[in-house]
């Protein structure tokens, strides 16, 4: 006990430095400033903290860690440089009044010399300001024992050039791998004879001894060990290695194996140790130096593995240190403990009886299932403020051999009650939903107790109806009226929480649906809005269309609407809008009935022509009109003579000629029609006509019949004809007998002169029938008439020109 507490005297030497923070209420005050250890030991540095105990919240420390400058602010738990090589052992806090007090050890095992660094201590409270870090931190330097040769035949035993091994310690020598009681003096060894080979040692670790080495200019007897120690996993194999010089006065050897190193045995070549059976090889061989493999590792094989070789005239008989291998297992271990309460951080660590040789990766498994979060590059798995997800069956494994795994172990979480977290909503299936598919909603918290779930549908103004009990909202046929937002509600005794998501669900137009504006009678000239909706999603697209005779049909206008700024008749018809998205079409129809007054009216006669005096004649009228016009005949310069579309005389009479018209009429308006003029001649006479398609013209059959000079063709009767003629009262009665002559001029009616008179064209008819006695004279006044001069009827054709 005492030369162990020497030995720690000597591996570290202490100088007690504070680090402060400009706050002299926190602090963090290191045991030593420096440390000095050898090569693959084992060094404790140390530290004791301060804080204000601040009330009314309590400083309480939630992490200690220490860090290196060459990784900071990161753990040295976290780094896989020194995995399965560290341990933190932290004391309790104690607090006295106003401030806390704490202490902290930071142990690093198996030293090399890469751990040679500035190593600093920081604690993290849960005050908003609280976290301190000790700046000045600990130096520490890792060396070796080196022996050196002095030419006045003396060896001295030293650490490296990197530090100096603090106090006084006892050092050992050895010569050929063997102890030497005497002949030495502390650190100084005289030589004699020059061919034997010597190293040195700190008394209490004789495993970390001095390589062994000749005198220089000289050869000798030496085994060196390529590693110290080895720490190997069981299951695996593993090599260990060594070279070795021979004196140059000694023959080769004739003999060299591998062997236990065990106290009082003799040593014996594991090739013929049944326990090594198959296990243990020697593979081929170079000059000078020798492996032992040993597959499939058993706890058991941990020892202390020696070379030895025999030469003809000597034997390596050296007690010196071989190759010490540690054949370990896993296991998981948990801090603090293996049952701890929600909200804690657990870090579980795969442990090792030693440090593995080769720095592995780790693998973790939860209930035998592994994950990329649990895959480590160090053998530290820690879980931040766990929760009862977090509780299982814990295994790990090195990433190289995941066959070996450690046995499992439990970690069990004890629950706080406490309100449901916000739940987590998906859909599925996510993305586009199209009516009629199957959506499932789904709702998920973490709760303790576990949350009962209620969905609601949020309707226009954040009113909202319950739609389902439970976790799940299942949309067999999913309809476009499903469309909209729906929250799920978690609940528990200790509180509510809730989030929402929203369906929109994809689908072809429908109930399409077209309108005229404004709505019932439309009349001609007016402006008329065709408009189209249709409930789709997507917006649909509209077209219109003109439905022809026959269903052809014609794009008429693109988009919702179709406006006519002054309908016309034409436009009369049926309209189709049709509706189309990505997902379908459906089209709507609409007439449209124009109405107007009546127009282009129209007369015609039945029987055309001249009509006998005692037939029937019916007169016609017809006109384009929406509604269908309603129709009254009236004679020039009378009322109305009937109502209808046709007006029949049935026995005529020369009483009934003259200028016949209609008015068409509607609750649009009203048209009349030209004239139709009816000639009613007698039978026995022979009839001519002369159509007359000017407005006036001149007769120079006579030039002194002036009446007919300049002017329309007049109507007269017997008696105005022959008083126009002026003959002497004489003569009247020696005068031909003028049956009938009568003269029709086609004028528009009355509503219709409004017209220029140089617009319009009146047709003039002249029927003049003769008839006199034989051997009667004819009037010097009609000459240029061709009258015959026997009593037959005769015709008298005037000369007439034409003037417009």
């Amino acid at each position: 006990m005492k030369l162990a507490s020497a030995v720690r005297v000597f591996l570290a030497f202490l100088l007690s430095l504070p680090a402060l923070k400009s706050n002299p209420d926190w602090a963090v005050r290191y045991t030593t400033s420096n440390v000095c250890a050898l090569r693959g030991s084992t060094v404790n540095i140390s530290c004791t903290y301060e804080y204000p105990y601040k009330l009314p919240y309590r400083s309480v420390p939630v992490r200690n860690l220490w860090f290196t400058d060459a990784n900071q602010p990161d753990d040295l738990l976290s780094d896989t440089a020194y995995a399965g090589r560290v341990e933190y052992s932290c004391d309790e806090i104690i607090c006295r009044l106003s401030r806390c007090e704490g202490t902290c050890t930071l142990r690093i095992k198996d030293l090399r010399k890469t751990d040679s660094a500035s190593y600093k201590f920081r604690f993290i409270t849960n005050q908003t300001d609280g976290g301190f870090t000790g700046q000045t931190g600990v130096t520490l330097s890792v060396t070796d024992l080196e022996v050196s040769y002095h030419n006045n035949n003396y060896l001295q035993c030293h650490s490296g050039s990197t530090c100096r091994l603090a106090g006084n310690p006892k050092i050992i020598w050895y010569r050929n791998g063997e102890y030497l009681s005497e002949g030495w003096m502390g650190n100084r060894l005289q030589i004699n004879p020059y061919y034997d080979s010597y190293a040195c040692a700190v008394e209490g670790y004789e495993h970390l001894h001095s390589p062994l080495q000749c005198v220089p200019g000289y050869s000798c007897n030496k085994v060196s060990y390529t590693t110290r120690t080895m720490c190997v996993l069981q299951g695996t194999s593993v090599d260990i290695s060594c070279t070795y010089s021979i004196w140059y006065g000694s023959r080769y050897p004739v003999d060299k194996y591998w062997y236990i190193w065990r106290d009082n045995q003799q040593p014996r070549d594991l090739k013929t140790d049944s326990e090594y059976k198959d296990r243990a090889q020697y593979p081929e061989e170079r000059k000078e130096s020798s492996t032992l493999r040993i597959t499939g590792l058993k706890v058991t094989d941990s020892a202390e593995y020696r070379f030895k070789f025999k030469t003809q005239s000597d034997e390596w008989k050296g007690t010196l240190h071989g190759t010490t291998l540690t054949v370990t297992g896993l296991s998981v271990d948990v801090t603090p403990v293996a049952t701890v309460t929600e909200g804690q951080t657990v870090r579980l660590s795969c442990v090792t009886s030693c440090p593995l040789t080769d720095q592995p990766s780790y693998v973790w498994y939860k209930n035998n299932v592994s994950g990329s979060w649990l895959e480590k590059p160090n053998n530290q798995l820690v879980l931040d403020h766990v929760t009862p997800m977090h509780a299982g069956n814990y295994s790990c494994s090195i990433r190289r051999y995941q066959h070996l795994r450690s046995p499992e172990k439990q970690l069990t979480v004890q629950c706080t009650m406490y309100a449901p977290k916000t739940p987590s909503v998906t859909m599925s299936p996510s993305g586009e939903i199209e009516e009629g598919s199957s959506v499932t909603l789904s709702c998920s918290s973490d709760a303790n107790p576990a949350a009962n779930y209620a969905w609601f549908k949020v309707n226009t103004g954040n009113s909202s109806r319950v739609k389902s009990q439970g976790q799940q909202v299942v949309f067999d046929h999913i309809q476009s009226s499903n469309t909209g937002q729906y929250l799920c509600e978690a609940k528990n005794e200790k509180g509510t929480s809730s989030e929402s998501i929203s369906i929109d669900v994809k689908y072809g137009p429908k109930h399409t649906s077209v309108y005229s504006s404004p709505s019932g009678e439309i009349e001609e000239g007016s402006s008329v809005t065709l408009s189209c909706s249709s409930d789709a999603n997507p917006a649909a697209n509209y077209t219109w269309f003109k439905v022809n005779t026959g269903n052809s049909s014609r794009v008429k206008s693109q988009g919702q609407q179709v406006v006519f700024d002054h309908i016309q008749s034409s436009n009369t018809g049926q309209y189709l809008c049709e509706a189309k998205n990505e997902k379908g079409t459906t089209s709507e129809s609409i007439s449209i009935d124009v109405k107007y007054g009546p127009k282009h009216t129209s007369v015609y006669s039945s029987p055309s022509g001249e009509i006998e005096e005692g037939s029937s004649v019916t007169l016609s009228c017809s006109s384009d009109a929406n509604p269908a016009a309603n129709y009254t005949w009236f004679k020039e310069h009378e009322d109305s003579v009937g109502p209808g579309q046709n007006y029949t005389i049935a026995s005529i009479t020369s009483e009934h000629g003259g200028n016949y018209y209609c008015r068409a009429h509607n609750g649009i308006g009203r048209h009349n029609s030209t004239y139709l003029s009816i000639y009613v001649t007698v039978s026995t006479l022979t009839r001519r006509t002369a159509v007359l398609k000017d407005r006036t013209f001149e007769a120079v059959a006579d030039p002194q019949m002036h009446d007919l000079k300049d002017g329309p063709l007049k109507v007269f009767s017997k008696s105005t004809f022959l008083s126009s003629l002026s003959l002497p009262p004489c003569q009247t009665l020696c005068v031909p007998v003028y049956d009938n002559v009568l003269a029709v001029t086609y004028r528009l009616a009355p509503s219709a002169q409004s017209e220029p008179m140089e617009q319009q064209d009146d047709l003039h008819y002249a029927n003049i029938h003769i008839s006199r006695a034989k051997n009667q004279e004819v009037p010097s006044r009609l000459a240029g008439s061709h009258v015959q001069s026997d009593q037959k009827e005769e015709v008298l054709y005037s000369v007439v020109n034409f003037k417009r």
